[in-house]
């Protein structure tokens, strides 16, 4: 059978290529520990568990709008206005099956084929792809050490031409674990202004920060509107720890909400009904102060990790103040280091070449959604592969 052009362009996610041979590692035995897996090692909060069994059953499991429930949509508007102090219409939130539909319903509404769009580099691998499924060309924009890995207006400028779209961002970022100040947000904001076009910002990590409180670009712009053609990302998955259930939402300015419904009633009919009555569970006060008893966890973890990598010789580049992701330079080739690293050591790391087109050979991500107790293992792990004692 003949395969498409476009599933020929859609590369591998050599994350998930890795984490297959660190479980055929553990099926054989060995104690491998996962720095690698972008996803909270936390269950979900009880009070969404127990929302989540009643939703099902109470029978709650049939078709919903494919908008999205309007109390959850209403729930979340809520909640822009008491944690960021923004009025954000229920109307123009979509809740969505995962940030991932989030994303590509985005890019299909805002991308024609052959138009650019510009992402930075490093930045999450599955962006560039949502481009290409619209028929888009991904330009990717070097980001630099000193600028913790993050954009200015310049960097993005430099790199535009009469066939850039748009511009899709994430703050916080993955793998960086760093976000935007709010003085770079504005002038990107002003600067793709000006030039007419998009912005799509992620903002998946938002609320897992430890050094300044979370922040949204809609602090600096308000709504999405006509006169500010931005759409804004989120998700369950990682500050509340949904991930499996695949809910997420979108914020965008209403003239783009009907596209938005017919992308989504052709493409998923609806987003999981059980989980959207879950997802009201989530802006409880209960729920957030669990959820803020984690984030606290999290700061901890990334304290030790910060101070602890250098001493088992992995050279920091960066500070990483929000998810939970460091993004460091490997001894030597990050795909050869990280290989030899889980098979001698039994330490799942990820080469930066899932992350980055420029100086994915040189750099490594390592997840710490782990346990205290597995960190520092795996800490002492790094140490005697890197003095070459194991």
């Amino acid at each position: 059978m003949k395969q498409s052009d476009l599933g020929k362009l859609i590369q591998p996610f050599h994350v998930m290529e890795l984490v297959k041979q660190a479980d055929a590692l553990e099926v054989q035995g060995k104690p491998v520990i996962h720095l690698s897996i972008g996803e909270p090692d936390f269950p979900m909060p009880e009070t969404v568990q127990i929302a989540l069994t009643k939703a099902v059953a109470d029978n709650k499991t049939r078709y919903t709008p494919a908008l999205g429930l309007p109390e959850l949509r209403e729930a979340i508007s809520n909640y822009y206005m008491t944690t960021f102090k923004v009025r954000v219409p229920a109307t123009q939130i979509v809740v969505t099956s995962g940030a991932s539909a989030a994303l590509m319903y985005a890019c299909l509404a805002l991308i024609n084929p052959g138009q650019e769009v510009l992402l930075t580099d490093p930045g999450y691998p599955c962006n560039k792809t949502f481009v290409q499924m619209a028929g888009g060309n991904p330009c990717f924009v070097q980001t630099q050490e000193c600028q913790n890995f993050q954009p200015s207006w310049a960097d993005l400028s430099n790199h535009w031409t009469n066939r850039t779209a748009g511009v899709l961002l994430a703050s916080p970022n993955n793998p960086t674990g760093t976000q935007l100040t709010t003085t770079a947000m504005k002038e990107i904001v002003g600067g793709i202004q000006t030039q007419g076009a998009f912005a799509i910002v992620d903002e998946i990590y938002q609320s897992l920060c430890y050094d300044l409180p979370a922040q949204s670009v809609l602090q600096v712009t308000g709504a999405p509107s006509e006169q500010m053609p931005l759409v804004v990302i989120n998700s369950f998955s990682k500050y509340f720890g949904m991930t499996g259930l695949r809910l997420g939402w979108m914020v965008v300015p209403e003239s783009l909400l009907p596209v938005i419904e017919r992308f989504a009633q052709n493409l998923s009919i609806c987003p999981n009904t059980p989980a959207q009555w879950a997802a009201l569970a989530c802006f409880t006060q209960e729920t957030l102060a669990i959820c803020e008893e984690r984030r606290q966890i999290f700061k901890a973890r990334r304290n030790f990790m910060v101070e602890a990598l250098p001493k088992a010789g992995i050279e920091l580049h960066s500070t990483p103040d929000s998810a939970f992701y460091i993004y460091a330079k490997a001894p030597f080739d990050s795909d050869a280091y990280c290989r030899e690293l889980l098979e001698k050591a039994w330490v799942c790391a990820v080469p930066g070449k899932d992350f980055s087109q420029h100086r994915g050979h040189e750099m490594m991500r390592f997840s710490y959604a782990n346990s205290m107790e597995s960190l520092d293992e795996a800490i002492q792990r790094l140490r005697q592969f890197n003095n070459g004692t194991c």
